[in-house]
């Protein structure tokens, strides 16, 4: 007959098995910590790519004023400007936008937009910002072409864009200088033509009469 041995009996053999035991399953649970903590790193450190509406692309000149700006931020990749949509795509890396933020609790789409606009806006001395993308269809925006007087200086153009682009409703403008008018893309459920016209007259811009 084959004798058995009972733990019981040999209460330190029976906590060396305990202890082996509980030590594999230590290890175990560490590795697949580790694993764990490697994965979310990476994921953390992936570049990703989005798009934006851009504030502040009041003229074709202006595209490459932006392309200078965006030299001055290294973490963050200028990949396409529309400038018919008033959009950019950008490239970025989250643990370089905020060095500080945890893996577990990654930032928000809007304080991502929030952070690049500001790091944007600094560097430019806040003559282009970012906002969210418009919702709206193109197909359902109004253009509207104001008439205005001769404005031979950059910042001058850039003074009359600023007034009709910061108003609700104004999805894109732009201002040229031959002719010389205001061009805007609106939302005719949010904003009107006279309102425009208002903001202008606020900013001294000399308005023509319509053609």
């Amino acid at each position: 007959m084959k004798s058995r041995i009972h733990f019981k009996k040999f209460p330190q053999i029976q906590a060396d098995r305990r202890w082996g035991f509980q030590s594999v399953v230590a290890l175990n649970l560490r590795g697949i910590f580790c694993g764990l903590l490697l994965a979310a790193s990476h994921l953390h450190a992936e570049e990703q790519t989005a798009t934006y509406r851009l504030i502040g692309l009041s003229a074709p000149e202006r595209e490459a004023d932006l392309r200078e700006v965006m030299k001055a931020l290294p973490d963050v990749a200028l990949v396409n400007l529309d400038a018919v949509k008033a959009e950019v795509t950008l490239r970025y890396e989250l643990e370089k936008l905020f060095p500080t933020g945890k893996p577990k609790q990654p930032p928000t789409p809007d304080k991502i937009t929030e952070r690049l606009s500001s790091l944007i806006g600094q560097a430019s001395k806040n003559t282009f910002t970012l906002t969210a993308r418009s919702t709206v269809p193109a197909d359902k925006l109004t253009k509207v072409e104001i008439s205005i007087g001769v404005l031979d200086c950059k910042g001058c153009r850039y003074a009359a864009y600023q007034a009709v682009a910061k108003l609700d409703g104004v999805e894109r403008a732009t201002v040229s200088a031959a002719p010389s008018a205001v061009i805007a893309w609106i939302d005719a459920a949010k904003t009107k033509r006279d309102a425009l016209e208002e903001a202008l007259k606020k900013a001294r811009v000399e308005l023509l009469p319509k053609p």
